[in-house]
């Protein structure tokens, strides 16, 4: 076995400099607020700003233009592969046939080219009204078509997203330069597409044209029409969840608990009397719980940006149960070099969802997830008998080859007490007792330290050890 542990160096505060090195260059860290934002991007603002030197106070195109422009190569996009669809018919509004016998929609068939026209003439003007109200209707008519197009890429969605960040650039210079009377209706046309039928089932694009809102929220006179497009988004899809029979515990009406794969299963082979009622009541369902998840994202900004940071924070631990909450809240902490607090905060998480992971931090930064974090915070407040018997755990519970520099990383901190630290963990592992595999970490260990005897025992438990453990039998 090659690969002694004996000279690797290690700094005993490396995982505390690495994770707040990361907390305080990364996303996680507000320049602009107290704590983190999860749909809030400085870089919106900043676009705005260097934006503002190139709009004017120019005429848009009117509203009764705007709908003819854009759809116009919309329908020529229809009536043009309607000719490769044998199963296209005529209507007397066009043309119909099923997404499914449609050709993929490509970026490159300028069939939003017309939106690119009134989002450019839009994006120029200082007419805030006149302006938002092409750009809400543009995102609606480009949400409509990407729903009914053969999207199978993604192009149509990508688009999409891309105009409604253009969309929140310029609300935020809406939000900054109109009067708070022009900014309100601006943001009442931005709320009303962002809560039509169309962004109902998508709710993420949905959330993200509501943050819009958050550039209002940041002034004391605006602020509340920002409080106003959400509780529209949240009446909107009570009223959803009211007509699909959606309860309160997320299901419909009679239903007891179902995983989509049962539902899908359902439909296909006919159990169920009326299988596209089926389906719909699934998309339904996921549509509002996708809602809800995103929602509460919104929520936590609202009262970031409008300076309730001690709110925000409660708001957090209140939903430390989402991945994405407890990570924000965990960064929150370590930036302000809360560590008592943190390590309370890791042992709730643990206590009440064991299982849960990290999702804001690196893989390799957090390799033992939430105990990576407990262990900076336990080289950050010196807390050194409580790491040595993390590492030692560590060393005993491993399977994993990768996990060999735990071995440095406990003798680096042991000092005078390496030899006790060596016995504690042999009395630990028992031999590999009860164990089913092999340890290739406490082998390591046999193998630098020389434990003859210790090893002759693991190979009773393990006799294909043997030959790895030559050098000390």
């Amino acid at each position: 076995m090659d690969g002694s542990t004996t000279s690797i160096s290690v700094d005993p505060r490396q995982q505390l400099d690495d994770i707040v090195d990361f907390v305080n260059d990364s996303w996680l860290a507000s320049t602009d607020f107290d704590g983190p934002t999860f749909l809030w991007n400085h870089m919106i603002s900043d676009a705005s700003a260097q934006d503002d030197d190139n709009r004017n106070n120019v005429p848009v195109a009117a509203p009764n233009e705007v709908a003819d422009v854009i759809g116009l190569t919309m329908q020529w996009y229809f009536d043009s592969i309607s000719s490769t669809v044998p199963t296209a018919e005529r209507t007397e509004d066009g043309v119909s046939m099923p997404r499914n016998d449609m050709p993929t929609f490509r970026i490159d068939s300028q069939a939003l080219s017309g939106v690119d026209a009134v989002v450019g003439n839009a994006l120029m003007s200082t007419r805030w009204v006149d302006a938002t109200t092409n750009l809400a209707k543009s995102v609606e008519m480009t949400a409509r078509f990407v729903g009914n197009a053969a999207d199978r890429d993604g192009e149509g969605f990508d688009y999409l997203k891309e105009l409604i960040q253009n969309v929140r650039v310029y609300m935020d210079s809406v939000a900054r330069n109109a009067d708070p009377q022009d900014g309100e209706k601006a943001l009442r046309l931005i709320t009303r597409v962002a809560c039509n039928e169309d962004f109902q089932l998508n709710a993420t694009q949905m959330v993200e044209l509501l943050s819009c809102g958050l550039s209002f929220a940041q002034w004391d006179d605006t602020r509340m029409f920002a409080y106003d497009a959400l509780n529209s988004a949240l009446d909107t899809m009570d009223r959803f969840a009211k007509e699909a029979k959606i309860d309160e515990d997320g299901r419909c009406d009679g239903e007891t608990a179902h995983d989509d794969g049962v539902i899908a299963a359902e439909a296909a082979t006919g159990s169920t009397a009326d299988a596209s009622e089926l389906i719909k009541r699934t998309v339904a369902l996921s549509a509002h719980q996708q809602f809800e998840e995103s929602i509460m994202f919104l929520r936590h900004d609202l009262m970031r940006v409008s300076g309730d940071a001690a709110d925000a924070d409660r708001f957090l631990v209140s939903h430390h149960e989402s991945e994405a909450m407890a990570d924000a809240y965990a960064a929150r902490l370590i930036a302000a070099e809360r560590w008592d607090e943190l390590i309370g905060f890791i042992d709730m998480v643990e206590r009440d969802r064991p299982n849960q992971y990290t999702v804001m931090f690196p893989e390799d930064l957090v390799a033992y997830e939430w105990e990576s974090l407990r262990e900076a915070a336990f080289e950050a407040l010196g807390r050194w008998d409580e790491l040595r018997a993390m590492y030692r755990e560590r060393i005993v519970e491993a399977y994993d080859p990768s996990d060999l520099h735990t071995i440095a990383q406990l003798r680096a901190i042991s000092g005078r007490d390496w030899a006790g630290q060596v016995r504690s963990i042999v009395t630990a592992y028992d031999d590999g007792s009860g164990r089913y595999a092999r340890n290739p970490i406490y082998e390591r260990l046999l193998v630098d330290e020389r434990l003859s005897a210790e090893a002759e025992r693991y190979c009773h438990t393990f006799p294909d050890a043997r030959a790895d453990l030559a050098a000390v039998l």
